[in-house]
């Protein structure tokens, strides 16, 4: 009997690794789709503790795009309207580029919250004005 619960949490645990890392669609047509994740990242030499979203974009076409979207993020300490910035990432053809823990890049994160102290964290996030254009 308790090889058999040892087993089961096991697989349990396992199941739920798995589905860590999980990536979401977020936006997705014809030419790219961008996924979405979030992600315990620790920097221990630093000190870093973060939750982070990390984004995922993939170009399904046989060419070279750019996608232009706006980051719309709401925090846990904002009165008043979100912090709204443009972005633009360059995909060669049928190229994925995404964030990860180490990434610095913000074009393929968004800060979520700190881990190890309590602070500002995400409220609500939305990528809006979704465009892509094909690079000539």
């Amino acid at each position: 009997m308790k090889n058999i619960l040892l087993f089961a949490c096991m697989l349990l645990s396992g199941i739920s690794a798995f589905a860590a890392d999980d990536w979401k669609s977020y936006f997705k047509n014809s030419e790219v789709e961008i996924l979405y994740r979030y992600s315990d990242c620790h920097d221990i030499p630093n000190g870093m503790h973060q939750q982070k979203i990390l984004l995922r974009f993939i170009n399904f076409k046989m060419e070279p795009v750019e996608v232009y979207y706006t980051k719309e993020l709401t925090f846990s300490n904002s009165m008043t309207k979100p912090d709204v910035r443009e972005f633009s990432v360059h995909l060669n053809q049928a190229e994925k580029l995404e964030g990860d823990c180490d990434t610095k890049d913000n074009r393929l994160f968004i800060f979520s919250k700190q881990l190890n102290f309590n602070s500002t964290s995400l409220k609500h996030f939305e990528l809006k004005n979704i465009s892509v254009k094909t690079i000539q």
